[in-house]
């Protein structure tokens, strides 16, 4: 404030070089206004943080997806990307090829309990890897997918906010290929994941990545996030970095992740539950009930708007 009133005071003496100085320190403010985007609300109340959601309608604009790459890391040597970060963090007995990339190492799956043994550029189908694809089982998933995300507010920011979004790891989660496949880019009331004792960190997740970039949720989307979080009305929100931890020691939702034999908790590969259903088993198959519900009516909605 300072330096501006002392400019001020010199361009008195001055003409035509005090207008374009002071026609600088005028433009300058609107210069910077670009938008700008928070954090992950780490530790704050998951039901307190889907309130300060918008709910609202939706852009169908066709995202620029295709546009966007994994980006080198700094500070890693070799071909060392985004997607090597986001392996070496959510994998256990990591290994590395001559050139930076992640080589091999074991995932305790979220999204369908299961376990996973990484090999870079093997299709890996037994553990449910892509036919077509050498992805070695497993995929990079935007927890709240790129298109998704897009439609809901993304499309206001700029490239290089989008290009930050399609490489943060706090959106960014290792999953199986072929459950990341069926999601695509569908919303939580489309599809949840298998493993009913993730529905709820899965919810949390898309809550808090909402929030840290302003997206707007629509009614149908808000609700059953409302609804997943009536089972975990204590929980706060996690970040993508806390996945494994919770994983590993049984925290996840409140409750300890599926034995990938089946166990105690119900077989997600199967879907078939143990004798003596207990109320969470009940509530994740109405989850499951409830997003092949909603997803059908979106796709008939769809039908609609397209030949009436």
């Amino acid at each position: 404030m300072k330096g501006r009133v002392e400019t001020i005071r010199q361009c008195a003496r001055t003409a035509l070089p005090c207008i374009l100085v002071l026609s600088t320190l005028a433009v300058s403010p609107s210069i910077s206004a670009a938008p700008t985007t928070g954090s992950i609300p780490v530790g704050q109340s998951a039901t307190q943080v889907l309130s300060t959601l918008t709910i609202g309608t939706k852009s169908n604009a066709s995202s620029d997806r295709k546009s966007h790459h994994w980006n080198k890391v700094e500070g890693k040597t070799g071909n060392y990307t985004t997607r090597d970060l986001v392996l070496e963090r959510d994998m256990n007995d990591v290994t590395f090829t001559s050139r930076g990339n992640v080589k091999s190492g074991i995932l305790l799956e979220p999204y369908t309990g299961k376990t996973i043994h990484f090999q870079r550029g093997t299709s890996n189908k037994t553990e449910g890897g892509s036919a077509s694809n050498r992805d070695g089982g497993i995929q990079i998933d935007h927890v709240v997918a790129y298109a998704e995300a897009y439609r809901s507010g993304l499309d206001k920011l700029d490239f290089q906010q989008r290009d930050a979004y399609y490489n943060d790891p706090d959106v960014l989660l290792a999953s199986q290929a072929e459950a990341n496949n069926v999601k695509k880019d569908g919303t939580i009331a489309e599809w949840e994941p298998s493993n009913q004792t993730f529905q709820c960190d899965y919810a949390i997740l898309q809550i808090g990545i909402k929030a840290k970039y302003g997206l707007i949720v629509d009614k149908t989307e808000h609700d059953e996030m409302a609804e997943v979080l009536k089972t975990c009305p204590t929980e706060t929100i996690i970040s993508t970095s806390q996945v494994k931890q919770r994983l590993t020691s049984g925290a996840s939702g409140s409750n300890s992740i599926n034995d990938t034999t089946g166990g105690n908790g119900q077989d997600s590969q199967n879907g078939n539950a143990p004798n003596g259903e207990n109320e969470s088993d009940t509530t994740g198959k109405h989850h499951a009930a409830n997003a092949k519900k909603n997803w059908v009516k979106t796709l008939f909605d769809g039908f609609l708007k397209r030949f009436f």
